[in-house]
């Protein structure tokens, strides 16, 4: 079995390297050689993944499902009419494929077997993911659905990519089938040792070879990938202990024919991120490639590659004048190579002028943004200065004497101050009185284990954490954010990797992430569980996390509102829990209607008549537009997110036992905080919750608790909460299994 694909002569190269291995002689003179296992072919046999098509097709459509949702019997019996009306009305024109070979990891640098390995990109490797970003922008592509790997370089690669092209908001479906081929005992090897040790034709065939397989690993080998957490979900025989370049093909092949043809014949752009032999199988599918020409196709890293289709879903010819690949349909957005050499002359130019580094390149943001930014810091000058600002007198450059006087601040007492007012809240503390706001709030407190190096054993119970975006800069200039889509600050990123850094410290795993769609959430859950080692880990985007849309006062200071609408206004706007903020236009920027991008992934929310009607005499063409909120009451926000909370993230994942990381925004987690707390809707704009602090619910506790930093730090005082604090730090509930928990830990010590 291990001779399959190979020639006469790498078979008898294979022999004398195995004759020498038997008489103890090296291959190399000056390589020492390792003890090898010898397999016996009926136990290398064992490995297979052949099934029926209708077991192909159960497999792929079942994979990620439980968070996918199943739709109930009423919502398919209503689909009925249109999947039949689809097969008789003209076919929709078919999207686009676009294949990505992800960003240079670590063991491409250093020409190591990687297989399913999970080296990180290295920077060359993000750079050409940056670039290949810019050149699907230059070209006007804009991915409608992701499929990508479970491995970290191909979704880091994903992740760039869609953070350049400002969508991360795009669905990604991370499946085993899109990893790299298995490379068996040979994984994490060097090319250069492994042909030293096996011999140079045999490396060549198990590398290149159709249907060679490098020696697999046993099941009880600590680098079997049956051992990931990652992979849990896989039933134990489909997880390869090795792979040919056929196998690794076949493993591809189900993915095109059950799920990308199909997203792709419905008129989607579907953007493929994934690795050199998978992405090579789904090129020899969709071209009908045989056997003996895949050889020749390589796809390089980082280099969009192209596929557009007919009505019957076979691939068009490359237009003439265009870069394509031999024996393929597909074309090059780019000149495969151009990057890496532009690279290494801007590696050259840095190395040899002293003191010439990267640009620095910043991050977006609003005209307003920047103008109070800029305010800012001349304000923090004029402070520097110094003096008494209530009687200031200066002369103009007309000569004119100008006297300044200040009236008096007013006194605020200590307990005030510490509810002072966040100016980025648009909800304002007026429920409790001063004596309340003093008391001392009791929290719990999950204490750091004392076990070696100050690392907590890991967190196997049902757990929610939910975790407050890190800060914007509409945060930090203090403008109501809404709907609006800044991403994190710098300060906001650290917010992000410390709550990564402070559940690590507690070892907390977490088995799938809900998110909303806005930038500063998604962003936000990424960092957190990059410093997880995490990053794998199903994310399901929701706009039912979004922050409450503050209509027409989005992207506007307190100041600035209270100057439009008078100070009274904006108070009953802040106090109400019903009352809602002015609508936008339906032609305002601050519309989610008018977010095209966006609003086509909008499909659990209702058609608007009006909005359909207008819309389709303007385009003087049938254009469906659903009903978008204008503006958000807390209350509004609290009837998405809260039931969001029970019908899909309590009954997907917490019921099942699962342990669950939500990143999103202040409001939509107070709404699941009143659920899961009690919390009163009078109390509800009480509740700050500051950024990017793990907020732990015990699932069995049925409580509220906090994570010790090790800094000895009374959270009280660190951190600001409002005046409803005592709400949501009750007491743990002590139910009979905890004390069956503590019994069995006595007997077991």
């Amino acid at each position: 079995a291990i001779f399959i694909g190979l020639s006469a002569k790498q078979v008898s190269g294979f022999g004398l390297w195995r004759a020498r291995m038997q008489t103890g002689l090296s291959v190399a003179s000056n390589v020492e050689e390792k003890p090898t296992t010898v397999y016996e072919p009926e136990e290398y046999e064992e490995y297979s993944n052949s099934l029926s098509p209708k077991q192909e097709r159960a497999d792929v459509l079942s994979e990620g499902i439980e968070y996918n949702g199943k739709s109930p019997l009423w919502k398919k019996a209503v689909r009925c009419p249109a999947y039949l009306a689809r097969k008789v009305l003209p076919k929709t024109k078919p999207g686009a494929l676009v294949l990505l070979r992800c960003g240079q990891s670590e063991f491409n640098a250093n020409q190591t077997f990687t297989g399913w390995k999970d080296p990180d990109l290295t920077e060359e490797g993000v750079r050409e993911c940056e670039h290949a970003a810019r050149l699907l922008l230059a070209e006007g592509y804009e991915p409608d659905i992701v499929y990508t790997s479970r491995l970290t370089r191909a979704i880091k690669s994903t992740w760039t990519l869609l953070e350049g092209l400002d969508a991360l908001y795009t669905p990604v479906f991370k499946t085993y089938r899109l990893n790299q081929r298995c490379y068996g005992s040979l994984e994490g090897l060097s090319k250069k040792t492994a042909a030293q040790e096996f011999g140079l034709d045999v490396v060549n065939a198990w590398r290149n070879s159709l249907k060679a397989r490098p020696f697999p690993v046993k099941e009880t080998d600590p680098n079997y990938h049956g051992h990931d957490r990652r992979y849990s979900d896989i039933p134990s025989e489909r997880i390869p202990k090795t792979e040919s370049l056929l196998d690794c093909q076949e493993r591809a092949r189900p993915l095109w024919e059950y799920k990308i043809r199909q997203d792709i014949a419905r008129g989607k752009t579907v953007l493929v991120v994934a690795h050199r032999d998978t992405l090579r199988g789904l090129a020899k599918v969709i071209d009908g490639i045989d056997d003996e020409d895949i050889r020749d196709v390589a796809i390089p890293n980082g280099v969009p590659f192209v596929y557009r289709f007919d009505y019957d879903m076979t691939p068009r010819k490359p237009a003439e004048g265009s870069l394509s690949q031999l024996h393929t349909s597909a074309t090059y957005l780019e000149k495969p190579g151009l990057l890496q050499e532009a690279l290494k002359k801007e590696k050259a130019r840095r190395s040899s002028v002293a003191g010439v580094d990267e640009a620095h390149v910043s991050r977006r943001a609003a005209t307003l943004e920047e103008s109070l930014y800029r305010l800012r810091l001349e304000q923090s000058l004029v402070t520097e200065v110094g003096g008494d600002e209530r009687d200031v007198s200066f002369i103009d450059g007309e000569g004119d004497v100008i006297k300044v006087s200040h009236s008096a601040p007013p006194i605020i007492t200590e307990a005030e101050e510490r509810w002072s007012d966040d100016p980025s809240e648009f909800e304002e503390y007026d429920f409790f009185s001063v004596d309340e706001k003093n008391n001392d709030v009791p929290i719990n407190m999950v204490p750091l284990s004392e076990s070696t190096e100050g690392k907590s054993s890991t967190q196997n119970d049902a757990v929610v954490v939910l975790i407050r975006h890190g800060r914007t800069p509409h945060n930090n200039l203090g403008l109501f954010t809404g709907w609006e889509d800044p991403p994190l600050a710098e300060d906001g990123v650290e917010d992000a990797k410390n709550a990564g850094r402070l559940l690590k410290m507690h070892g907390f795993e977490f088995d799938v992430v809900y998110t909303s769609w806005l930038t500063r959430a998604i962003q936000t859950a990424f960092y957190v569980i990059d410093e997880l080692d995490s990053v794998w880990l199903p994310m399901v985007k929701s706009w039912r996390l979004n922050e409450r849309h503050y209509g027409a006062l989005t992207g506007k200071s307190k100041k600035m509102v209270a100057n439009e609408y008078g100070e009274d206004q904006l108070k009953k706007w802040r106090r109400g829990y019903t009352i809602k903020p002015p609508p936008v236009s339906s032609y305002s920027p601050n519309y989610p209607g008018n977010d095209f991008r966006r609003a086509k992934h909008f499909n659990d929310l209702p058609l608007s008549i009006r909005e359909t009607i207008n819309r389709s005499i303007e385009q003087r063409s049938l254009s469906r537009h659903r009903k978008f909120p204008k503006s958000e009451s807390l209350k509004d926000c609290m009837d998405r997110s809260i039931p969001f909370c029970t019908e899909k993230i309590q009954e997907e994942a917490v019921k099942k036992g699962k342990r669950v990381l939500i990143t999103s925004h202040e409001n939509a987690i107070r709404g699941i905080l009143m659920h899961l707390c009690d919390i009163p809707e009078e109390a509800m704009n009480q509740l700050h919750l500051p950024n990017g602090l793990p907020l732990v619910y015990s699932v069995k506790g049925k409580c509220i608790s906090l994570l010790d930093d090790g800094s000895g730090r009374d959270p009280m005082e660190v951190h600001d909460f409002g005046p409803a604090a005592k709400y949501l730090f009750k007491p743990c509930e002590i139910t009979d299994d905890f004390y069956s928990e503590m019994d069995a830990k006595a007997a077991a010590t």
